[in-house]
């Protein structure tokens, strides 16, 4: 491994160099935070804990995977889960204790963390991604909170619509189905569309927590649950294990936690009110991964339209300390082949000027798109041979 120039294959030292590149941010400069930048919604309803029983418990240990790894405390899931009878009944009561002073406990704020290598050059820790892995009674306590918080957010119709990312009856299918029939609709009323495909770096890694709390508490967290999760965001920390060694724990100050029940559904709070941005086009979002389109009879009021909307979505997404991928980020123009027009006439720009690149073909949500949709469709299926005797 190259670490600082240095070639090492030491797992003592990788492991504590690995540690230290995930635990970097990329530098960004916004504004401090402050709600009134951020957060424009309100709900009438509130949100607090309820006290758990054992049998809340002992079913969700019996939902953990049996094959799953063990966190940083080395207890597998598979043993918690053959005693799980047993061990419901105190782990109840610490998760209930945890709810009074609203306090978590630092063992519970810990992960270890795997590189995985993504390709590339296996020396270079920046083709390697993070893969965190929390106690597994950790993940019971989350997956308890979990369904809490999602039960509360679907019964007052909190998260946006427009929102698809790791929701009940959502999924990249609905995503993909919702994107690809408006623009069939735009084709069959004689329509082009433009869509700008968003990437944004190491998002889930970015999230400020303390716009997380403004927001949390912008949807109706009670103050006992505020402070939970203040506790809970807070001091967290992980370490690396590579080739059996570990590192020592490093803190992780921003960011959702990863690997976790929670963490997904805290970054669907966080950007659940970047749809409202978007006045002139429509949106799509699967957790991160965001399209801003607009289906229009000519490319003048496409430009208009998501320009417009694209300079609120980067004004918002630097008030929430978010950073745009530009080298990730692409407009493609969408159209029926009988009426070719170059997707190069339109210029969209990003706030400094610059021009958002364009492509022909785009992978969105794990599919290959191109400008008429005709793209990574399967083959049509051999005519049926039929048989007989004369």
């Amino acid at each position: 491994m190259l670490i600082n120039y240095v070639c090492t294959n030491d797992p003592a030292v990788i492991s504590e160099a690995f540690c230290q590149h995930f635990s970097i941010s990329p530098p960004i400069e916004s504004p401090s935070h402050s709600i009134s930048h951020c957060v424009n919604l309100s709900c009438d309803s509130t949100f607090s804990f309820r006290m758990v029983n054992p049998t809340d418990v002992e079913q969700v240990i019996n939902e953990l995977s049996s094959t799953s790894s063990a966190g940083p405390d080395g207890i597998e899931a598979k043993f918690i889960k053959l005693a799980s009878h047993v061990l419901c009944f105190p782990l109840a009561a610490l998760l209930n204790l945890s709810f009074t002073p609203a306090e978590v406990p630092l063992a519970w704020k810990r992960a270890k963390v795997i590189p995985l290598h993504k390709g590339g050059n296996s020396n270079d820790m920046s083709n390697y991604r993070p893969i965190s892995i929390i106690n597994s009674i950790v993940k019971v306590y989350e997956k308890i909170i979990f369904n809490q918080l999602s039960e509360y957010l679907t019964l007052n119709n909190i998260l946006s619509p427009f929102q698809s990312g790791f929701r009940k009856h959502f999924s990249t299918t609905s995503a993909l189905l919702k994107f690809t029939n408006d623009i069939f609709s735009g084709f069959d009323n004689n329509m082009l569309t433009g869509a700008l495909f968003i990437d944004l770096t190491k998002a889930f890694d970015m999230v400020d927590h303390y716009l997380l709390l403004d927001k949390l508490h912008s949807i109706g967290l009670d103050r006992s649950s505020l402070l939970w999760f203040n506790s809970y965001l807070h001091h967290r920390q992980q370490c690396v294990l590579f080739n059996g060694s570990y590192s020592n724990f490093l803190s992780v100050d921003k960011g959702v936690p990863q690997g976790s029940a929670l963490g997904p559904l805290l970054f669907s709070i966080f950007i659940n009110d970047l749809p409202t941005k978007c006045i002139y086009s429509n949106i799509q979002l699967y957790a991160d991964d965001t399209v801003i389109y607009s289906s229009k009879s000519n490319i003048v009021d496409i430009q208009h339209s998501i320009q417009h909307d694209f300079n609120s979505v980067q004004l918002w997404l630097q008030s929430n300390k978010l950073l745009l991928n530009k080298s990730k980020s692409y407009f493609m123009l969408f159209q029926k082949r009988l009426r070719p027009v170059a997707a190069s006439e339109i210029h969209l720009t990003y706030l400094d000027m610059s021009l958002i690149s364009v492509a022909e073909k785009f992978k969105y949500l794990g599919l290959w798109l191109d400008s008429s949709l005709l793209i990574d469709r399967p083959p049509p299926p051999p005519p049926a041979i039929s048989c007989g005797f004369l």
